[in-house]
């Protein structure tokens, strides 16, 4: 019998959820665009834990992203803010 788990190996923990707090974000693609308008910037707005998985909320001035960190990794990209 063998028994896969998906979604396991790789996932935030709370410290690294907790970090991200705040943290300004932009879509993959949109980091050009961040330069000049503000409309595709978010921030980590929340943690939550659901199936055992702790996910970020990312709130964007038009929508609100739930992302596990493979999520998270395969789709923002972090800004540094100076």
């Amino acid at each position: 019998m063998n028994i896969e788990t998906f979604g396991f190996g790789d996932q935030f923990t709370l410290n690294d959820a907790f970090e991200l707090l705040n943290c300004h974000v932009v879509k993959k693609g949109d980091e050009k665009k961040s330069e000049s308008t503000i409309e595709v910037i978010g921030f980590v707005a929340g943690v939550i834990t659901l199936n055992d998985e702790i996910e970020v909320m990312i709130k964007f001035p038009k929508e609100l992203v739930q992302l596990t960190k493979s999520g998270f990794s395969d789709n923002i990209t972090l800004l540094e803010m100076t």
